[in-house]
């Protein structure tokens, strides 16, 4: 009997194992970790405070070449961490119905 229960726990330990890596390397883990690791970037290279300080100062009609002035003026990691992050979060909504007709064909397949 202790055979067969250290078997089934052996057995188990390796289906959730499998399963947690299949998760922790599905495509929209990935792309959400991608998401949030340019989001916290975007939040470290650049003082949030200090930029809606700052646009909140510019007349409603101006915000655009102000917008155009300070992407010109901003250091270019920054620039590629920003474009990441606006990438990341714009492919999200595409992602999303692949990821849901990939879950919905495995559960069917169980």
């Amino acid at each position: 009997m202790k055979n067969i229960n250290t078997l089934q726990r052996k057995i188990m330990l390796r289906v959730y194992y499998v399963y947690g890596l299949r998760l922790l390397l599905a495509p929209l883990t990935l792309h959400l970790a991608v998401l949030v690791a340019a989001v916290y970037a975007v939040g470290h290279f650049v003082h949030v405070a200090a930029v809606l300080r700052n646009l909140s100062g510019v007349p409603v009609g101006e915000i655009a070449p102000w917008l155009m002035r300070t992407l010109t003026h901003t250091e270019g990691i920054t620039l590629l961490v920003l474009g990441a992050a606006i990438l990341a979060l714009l492919s999200l909504p595409i992602q999303l119905p692949q990821y849901r007709a990939t879950t919905a064909r495995n559960t069917q397949m169980v």
